[in-house]
């Protein structure tokens, strides 16, 4: 059994925002026909006890759990840490989908463990489990200036809490899930293996 968690806010309020990148993937995930039972739609849930929103599903045999806490972002590890009791899931199991404003649009990484690097809900999840031994995939969420020359040179300065509350323009949405198709693609021959998903970058 896995648990894969994408980190957002919840509400309305939120939807459509950079911090919100990790729903948007788990959205994409879970309409995905390799894994969505057949025709059926897959539907989140809220489940109070685990504070959290939950779907379920199977592939190749094994068992996931989708979820998006709705703790807000620097809570999330009190969401994570119960759905791992509860199904008595290891660190190694588990898999988290976070924006980074480090990273420009179009740009997605995937690493097997590794520091927050100040992304504030994987570092809740990290000081609540005491433990960093957890695969992650980042979503790059930092705009690009159009008008330079290198399609991946970020744009100027920015506010990290007033760029990440900001919401993807339609251009931009359309290059976050392009490239969160990309990801899903590669991550889906490793889904219900035994062989640990590798590092890996994407670039649009």
């Amino acid at each position: 059994m896995k648990l894969i968690v994408g980190l957002g806010n919840p509400g309305q309020k939120y939807a459509g925002t950079r911090h919100n990148a990790g729903f948007v993937f788990l959205d994409k995930l879970a309409e995905n026909k390799a894994l969505a039972p057949v025709d059926e739609e897959l539907i989140f849930k809220i489940e109070k006890k685990f504070e959290a929103e939950t779907a379920e599903l199977s592939h190749k045999g094994e068992k996931f759990i989708l979820a998006k806490p709705q703790t807000f972002m620097n809570l999330s590890g009190t969401a994570v840490n119960k759905l791992m009791q509860f199904y008595k899931i290891n660190p190694p199991e588990l898999i988290v989908i976070s924006d980074d404003i480090d990273l420009p649009v179009g740009t997605i990484r995937v690493r097997p463990e590794g520091t927050s690097g100040g992304q504030r809900g994987l570092q809740n999840i990290i000081e609540t489990l005491g433990s960093d031994k957890f695969l992650r995939i980042r979503i790059g969420v930092r705009p690009v200036d159009e008008n330079l020359n290198e399609s991946d040179n970020p744009a100027g300065p920015f506010d990290a809490t007033e760029l990440v509350l900001s919401k993807f323009s339609d251009r931009e949405l359309g290059i976050v899930g392009k490239v969160i198709d990309d990801a899903i693609n590669y991550i889906l021959p490793y889904l219900g293996g035994k062989e640990e998903i590798p590092s890996h970058s994407i670039r649009y």
